[in-house]
């Protein structure tokens, strides 16, 4: 036995000392400080592994350099217990033996290609299982591998509530892979290479009718199957970031039930009326942040978000526009948004009427490049001073780009100096500094096609009349010579 072995042995028994004074098990000697021969007692696992007296009781196993799963046939804890084979370098999960009480298991950070038919059948009480960073495929997961322990007279099937798939090389899921998880609550694919959910993998997951989280994040998605969540009668969490959905998916309107929607880091280049529809009127949190091609949102484009209370809407470098109707509302309706988070966008005019913003529990806009004239006065005056009271930290970078005088200052800074926030009469075309380079290109785009074109009209004239002189020659026009031929026929008749 070498020194880590013993120093995680004693340390095992240790712990388990602690644990069993706890549950009121422990001899008087060990209240008294002395160590009695409970060898026998200590899990077997505790000489291999790490076993730290937390609740639950946690086995660690991670960076031990196992090539396979140890023989746990031999541990049989009393108490809910949690096992870790993270960073170690197993290939294979075999069918494990019965360990009561375990409630979770990880294997993250192996190698792991094949799991067994069966493998978790024996563990009765397992909720949250994880595969993160492996090499599973689709042909890793084959219909038996959740089975649970099923027998002739009464079906056992797993209690697994949580399974974390992520960071595999998975392209899609066998039509029952999922089949045996009918307790299952979240699911987590992210980081798989899936590009387009096939059939039967979505016939796989609609199979879930427990799942209330579902996170397929960084997997290349640019469009989901038709009425894909339909089934999904309890999802409550539903994350599609990083993607390349080039605008909102008509298909999460059939998502009836959805609280939570996360459409981050995708190229959707704008918002408009109808992206959300009023299949979505559960939805309290939506999240379109770090959206590098997103420009503007049009009218009406939340109105149908009743139930919507928290906006994130940050890290979008091109975000310049937010229409002031786009949470607009019918009389019947109250708007339930109370968070607004729009920091650090390209946002330079803030509407007054956009929002109640005085009745919002958190507003962020800090980090935009504000235009600070008289039509940000009521930011200054009125919106500034509820920031301070409600969420101070909220308040520290609102700075001002233009005008030129005023850029780089904070805006508190300069409501403290009395400033006017006026507008100032307009400035010279050529002073405008970019805001006028669209027109100026188009200009010049148009005039030049207006000579090219003038050129071809030109040259083809010429050309046609170069043609002509060529195919008849050179016209000749005559004219009779009038005067002469009456004098002739004068003198003829008098002679």
């Amino acid at each position: 036995m070498n020194c880590d072995q013993i120093r995680r042995a004693g340390t095992g028994r240790a712990v388990l000392m602690a644990v069993l004074a706890v549950m009121g098990l422990a001899v008087p000697a060990v209240m008294a400080g002395t160590v009695p021969p409970v060898t026998e007692k200590v899990p077997v696992i505790c000489a291999t592994c790490e076993c730290l007296g937390t609740v639950p009781f946690d086995v660690d196993c991670t960076t031990t350099e196992l090539r396979e799963v140890p023989d746990l046939s031999v541990n049989n804890f009393t108490f809910p217990w949690e096992l870790d084979f993270a960073n170690n370098i197993i290939y294979e999960v075999p069918q494990l033996p019965l360990l009561h009480n375990l409630l979770s298991l990880s294997f993250k950070r192996n190698h792991v290609r094949k799991i067994a038919d069966g493998a978790f059948m024996n563990l009765p009480d397992l909720k949250d299982l994880s595969f993160q960073f492996n090499n599973l495929t689709e042909e890793s997961l084959l219909e038996d591998v959740f089975k649970g322990n099923y027998n002739s007279t009464y079906p056992e099937p797993l209690p697994l509530e949580k399974l974390d798939l992520s960071y595999n090389n998975i392209r899609s899921l066998r039509r029952n892979a999922l089949r045996h998880l009918p307790f299952l609550k979240h699911l987590f694919l992210s980081h798989n290479p899936i590009e387009d959910i096939t059939w039967n993998m979505a016939a796989a997951i609609t199979e879930l009718h427990s799942l209330e989280e579902l996170d397929l994040s960084q997997t290349g998605l640019n469009r989901l199957p038709s009425h894909f969540l339909a089934d999904l009668t309890k999802l409550r969490v539903l994350t599609l970031a990083g993607n390349q959905f080039t605008s909102v998916p008509s298909e999460v309107q059939y998502a009836h039930t959805l609280v939570h929607l996360n459409l981050n880091a995708n190229p959707i280049v704008t918002v408009m009326a109808g992206d959300f529809q009023e299949g979505l009127s559960t939805l309290q949190v939506l999240e379109m942040s770090a959206m590098p091609a997103l420009r503007n949102v049009g009218v009406n484009a939340f109105t149908s978000l009743r139930g919507l209370q928290v906006l994130k809407m940050s890290d979008n470098p091109q975000l310049s526009v937010i229409d002031r109707k786009a949470f607009r509302v019918t009389q019947d309706d109250d708007l339930a948004l109370q968070q607004i988070h729009i920091q650090n966008n390209n946002l330079m005019v803030l509407e007054e009427e956009l929002l109640p913003w005085l009745a919002l529990t958190y507003v962020d806009i800090q980090n935009n490049p504000w235009n600070c004239d008289c039509n940000f006065r009521w930011v200054a005056e009125t919106l500034l001073p509820d920031l301070e009271a409600k969420n101070p930290q909220t308040t520290l970078s609102i700075l001002c780009a233009e005008p030129i005088a005023d850029r780089a200052n904070r805006v508190a800074d300069l409501l403290g100096r009395a400033h006017t926030f006026e507008c100032g009469a307009p400035r010279p075309f050529v002073s405008e500094e970019g805001h006028y380079g669209v027109l100026i290109v188009s200009s010049i785009v148009v005039g030049v096609l207006l000579l090219f074109t003038g050129t071809l009209v030109f040259t083809y004239v010429l050309f046609r009349r170069t043609r002509t002189r060529q195919m008849f020659g050179d016209s000749v026009k005559y004219r009779r010579a009038y005067n002469d031929d009456v004098d002739t026929m004068n003198q003829t008749v008098h002679s």
